[in-house]
C-alpha cells in the first residue's frame, strides 16, 4: 500500500505529541519509543480523525514484542497504515496482513551495513529507513544495493540535513523535532514543494 506524499514524516512518543504533529499538516505519523497504553490513545485519535496515517515503529513500543502475534493485534485492534521493525520476521507478518511494511537498519559500520543488505534481501520491506539519517553515502549505497526506498532517520534536525538526506536519494525523511516539521510546513505553504 503506497503512502500518501509527504517527504518529512514527524516520529512521535505520545498521544499529545501526535495532535501536535498532525497540527503541522503531517499526513501520516510514526509512533516510536512509546508504550501499548499511549498507543491505544492514539489509536481513538486515528479513528476520529481517518486521514491520518500511522505507521508503528513495533520494536519500539513497550508492552509489544517482535512477533506475527503483536502485528496480528495491532492489525486488528490499532489499524496501523504500515509497521517498522528491525526484524525481518514482523516484516513478513505484517506483509501477510497488508500492511505497508519499512525494514529499519542500523548501520555504523561495514559490518552492520552487510548485515542490513541481508536483512533487506531476506524480508523485502517496502521501504528501507537508515539510522543514523545523516551518512549521504550510505543512503546512496542502499538505495542502490537495494532498489527500495530510503526513510532516513535519526538525529536529522535541520531543514540542511533533511535537504541532504533527500539529495543522496531518501525518499522520506523521519525526525522527532517538531521545529522542522513547522519549518517544512512553511515552506510547503510558501511555494514549491518541500526539496
Amino acid at each position: 500500500m503506497p503512502l500518501q506524499p509527504q517527504e518529512i514524516i514527524p516520529a512521535v512518543r505520545h498521544a499529545g505529541d501526535f495532535l501536535n504533529a498532525a497540527s503541522t499538516g503531517a499526513a501520516f505519523i510514526i509512533l516510536s519509543g512509546s508504550s501499548i497504553n499511549e498507543l491505544l490513545k492514539i489509536r481513538k485519535i486515528c479513528r476520529r480523525r481517518p486521514e491520518l496515517q500511522l505507521l508503528v515503529h513495533l520494536d519500539m513500543i513497550k508492552g509489544l514484542s517482535e512477533t506475527e502475534e503483536s502485528v496480528s493485534f495491532l492489525t486488528e485492534y490499532v489499524r496501523p497504515s504500515g509497521i517498522i521493525s528491525a526484524n525481518p520476521r514482523v516484516i513478513s507478518a505484517a506483509k501477510k496482513h497488508g500492511l505497508w511494511t519499512v525494514q529499519c537498519c542500523f548501520i555504523f559500520d561495514e559490518e552492520s551495513l552487510d548485515y542490513s543488505l541481508h536483512l533487506i534481501e531476506k524480508s523485502r520491506p517496502d521501504c528501507v529507513q537508515v539510522k543514523p539519517g545523516l551518512m549521504p553515502d550510505i543512503l546512496r549505497l542502499v538505495k542502490e544495493k537495494s532498489g527500495k526506498e530510503i526513510m532516513a532517520g535519526g538525529l536529522i534536525r535541520t531543514m540542511a540535513e533533511a535537504e541532504a538526506a533527500k539529495k543522496a536519494g531518501a525518499h522520506l525523511i523521519t525526525t522527532s523535532s517538531l521545529h522542522l516539521l513547522e519549518e517544512a510546513e512553511t515552506c510547503r505553504s510558501a511555494g514549491p514543494p518541500f526539496l
